[in-house]
């Protein structure tokens, strides 16, 4: 579901006028990588054409090594706080929609726009554009635009499992708008992950 866009590091050597030292600095990079998180939703119905918000998410964590690639890499297992929001109307933005501390670092998603794209008794596809941060633990992160896909399905409960995606592009080119679509999953996964646009299958539960 997730495809990962990897930016080189660049290093700015200096040389010490007067002196044989050399010294580098970092220069602030956009972020890049992949992430997806376990967790559950409560929304404010029964069916996704009837409800109109997410209430509250619960034991969110960060997945397999596996998943947290790139920026996120050594991510695994950290507590994710998501922010429960509302689809109809919008309530973005929601600011952040996740975030999440590990290494000293500080990872957060800030939705900018939402979109709803398709919603039915036990379906809801949501898509969106948004920025990405990372902060501390001597990082040296460009804030950096992407774009949001969620995909979510229930069987007559108010509680379910969902999925999501976010892709930060590539420096220098623009983010598509919001409207794709993406296949509803099943099981357990709630997956929010930097990846490159496209439909995915379907996952049987």
């Amino acid at each position: 579901m997730k495809t990962k866009v990897i930016s080189p590091t660049i290093a700015m050597v200096l040389l010490a006028l007067g002196g044989l030292t050399l010294s580098t600095q970092a220069i602030p990079t956009s972020i890049s990588g992949d992430i997806s998180f376990h967790g559950t939703a409560t929304m404010n119905g029964l069916g996704f054409n009837t409800a109109t918000a997410f209430t509250s998410f619960t034991e969110v964590t960060v997945g397999a090594a596996s998943t947290a690639t790139g920026d996120y890499a050594g991510t695994q297992d950290a507590n994710v706080t998501m922010t429960p929001f509302s689809w109809s109307p919008s309530s973005a933005p929601v600011l952040p929609l996740w975030t999440f501390v590990s290494g000293g670092k500080t990872y957060s998603f800030d939705l900018t726009t939402l979109h709803l794209d398709f919603a039915s008794s036990t379906g809801l596809l949501l898509s969106g554009i948004g920025i990405a941060h990372i902060s501390g633990g001597g990082s040296e992160k460009i804030d950096t635009e992407g774009y949001w896909d969620f995909s979510a399905q229930t069987l007559n409960s108010a509680t379910f499992t969902f999925s999501s995606a976010n892709k930060v592009p590539v420096p220098g080119t623009s983010v598509p708008d919001g409207g794709t679509t993406v296949a509803l999953l099943g099981g357990s996964l709630f997956g929010l992950a930097f990846f490159k646009r496209k439909q995915s299958q379907a996952i049987a539960c």
